[in-house]
């Protein structure tokens, strides 16, 4: 799980970056739902990956920053998105 919320991270990362310039905005259409999966697997990851032996979360801090710059590149890419009238 851990793997998946790096990778979200990333990608949704790169598309909300990708979509602030003028004239590509139109891509935080896919920032944002990526964004929000970003901070759903990070949830996810913080409910069920445990350490077996201690039944501690393992890599607890990557699934809370997963969920925080989930909802965080959520909020810009929605907000560049309402700047924009929604097709901008």
């Amino acid at each position: 799980m851990s793997t998946a919320s790096l990778v979200l991270i990333v990608l949704s990362a790169l598309a909300t970056t990708a979509g602030l310039p003028c004239c590509l905005g139109c891509i935080n259409w896919l920032a944002v739902p990526l964004s929000l999966a970003t901070a759903a697997a990070g949830v996810l990851g913080l409910v069920t990956d445990r350490d077996p032996a201690t039944g501690r979360s393992a890599n607890a801090q990557l699934h809370l920053v997963a969920t925080v710059l989930g909802v965080l590149f959520a909020l810009v890419g929605a907000i560049r998105c309402a700047l924009g009238g929604g097709c901008l």
